[in-house]
């Protein structure tokens, strides 16, 4: 540890008493060039290997080792030798554009709108990329961005940036240390996109299709057809109801014991609520409907055509409707309604956000197997959303200690 500003505040033991970092601008290390250009439409199934500035926002990679994306050489194209660092030269943001990865392989096409950085020997390509993505170095790249709708940084921009770096041993071991961390990211990314996957395939199967009456998967002891009804027919659908105005302090109270439900609450739980940070006065619950838990809802205004279980005793808002005196388990009908979002989504009503017309869902026909079927159905999906949090969770801790060795690792 130390107090220099030119010593990162951790740094591996080996180079613990090398002494401060040094300091030069881009331009002294490197030579600059530019892609030559391709489109999108241009991608072919084979070929030879492009990238496009585009894969820096899509596939962003500290290093890119592998391309999939091809065309049919033309003449006068920009061919790399490998060790190039790319930094796109538009993006949608300032904050964005700061980034920048290294083409590991030569003989890769690359195309436009793509700033080329080729180092001298004094700095790693690694450590380069990782200083322009996550340090200093980005902060300054994005205050020379310019441009609203679309920004831009041209070599010009990035030659006058001030990099700080280390011995080549020590920019070495950082790069080393950054890339096995990434590696157990993607492996963690890996695992839970494959279970999202198995989860959408599960989904795909374990509920019968539209004008069918069985599922094409079943848990063993489970037969016959299941019934199509109206969502109206299975439960008494009443929409939330919100005090106006809303901002108006009397309607609430951070003592009371009933919460206040908003489209917030959704997007931060992800459907599942177990806790409020508003509450609803005496006169806020006057207002609205109250509901005990737990029940399920289903969001008609922003995130249309979410459904929701909620797990507490609180005040509805009128962006959602509520599904009272349920003929349904709560948790299968949960999982069912979830299917029915990308085309609740299509009928919102224009206006300053989507809103979904509650007789559309009443309106709605769903299949339904019996009770203990829909338990069976429900435990199964609710414990492979479990398997899905622990691994986002984990997913998540990888990146934050990424971000906390970024920023104690670099000067």
């Amino acid at each position: 540890m130390t107090n220099s500003k030119y010593v990162p505040k951790r740094r591996f033991k080996e180079f613990v008493g090398d002494g401060e970092w040094e300091q030069n601008q881009l331009k002294e290390l490197a030579e600059f060039s530019k892609g030559r250009g391709y489109s999108k439409s241009e991608l072919q199934t084979d070929g030879q290997p492009i990238i496009l500035y585009g894969r820096l926002y899509t596939k962003y990679e500290t290093v890119i080792s592998t391309v999939d994306t091809f065309t049919h050489i033309k003449e006068n194209s920009v061919l790399s030798k490998g060790g190039e660092v790319l930094v796109p030269s538009s993006g949608e943001s300032a904050e964005d554009i700061a980034r920048a990865s290294v083409v590991a392989e030569e003989g890769i096409i690359i195309g436009g709108d793509l700033n080329i950085i080729k180092l001298c020997k004094k700095i790693e390509p690694i450590f380069l990329s990782l200083a322009i993505s996550n340090g200093k170095q980005k902060e300054e790249i994005s205050k020379r961005a310019q441009g609203k709708s679309v920004v831009h940084v041209n070599n010009d921009d990035l030659k006058q940036v001030n990099v700080l770096f280390p011995s080549i041993s020590e920019q070495i071991q950082i790069g080393k240390f950054f890339q096995t961390i990434d590696a157990l990211i993607s492996n963690h990314q890996h695992k839970l996109d494959k279970l999202k996957n198995l989860k959408k395939a599960y989904l795909t199967e374990m509920f019968p299709a539209e004008g069918e009456r069985v599922p094409k998967r079943r848990f063993p002891g489970f037969e016959g057809e299941w019934e199509w009804k109206k969502l109206g027919e299975l439960a008494t659908i009443v929409r939330g109801a919100s005090p106006r105005p809303i901002q108006d302090p009397k309607w609430f109270d951070s003592e009371s014991e009933v919460g206040w439900l908003r489209i917030s609450d959704v997007t931060e739980q992800n459907g599942r609520i177990y806790k409020l940070s508003q509450r609803l006065s005496s006169l806020g619950q006057e207002k609205t409907r109250v509901v005990s838990e737990p029940h399920l809802i289903l969001s008609i205004a922003a995130t249309v055509g979410k459904p929701v279980i909620n797990y507490v005793r609180t005040g509805i808002h009128d962006g959602f409707l509520i599904f009272q005196e349920p003929k349904f388990e709560i948790e299968y009908m949960y999982y069912l309604l979830g299917m029915f979002r990308k085309n609740w989504a299509a009928y919102g009503q224009p206006g300053s956000q989507l809103n979904l017309n509650s007789d559309i869902v009443k309106e709605q026909r769903v299949a339904i197997p019996s009770q203990s079927e829909q338990v069976e159905i429900s435990k199964f999906f609710k414990k492979l959303d479990q398997s899905i949090t622990l691994q986002q969770q984990k997913l998540d801790k990888l990146n934050d200690l990424k971000k906390a060795y970024l920023n104690e690792l670099f000067v």
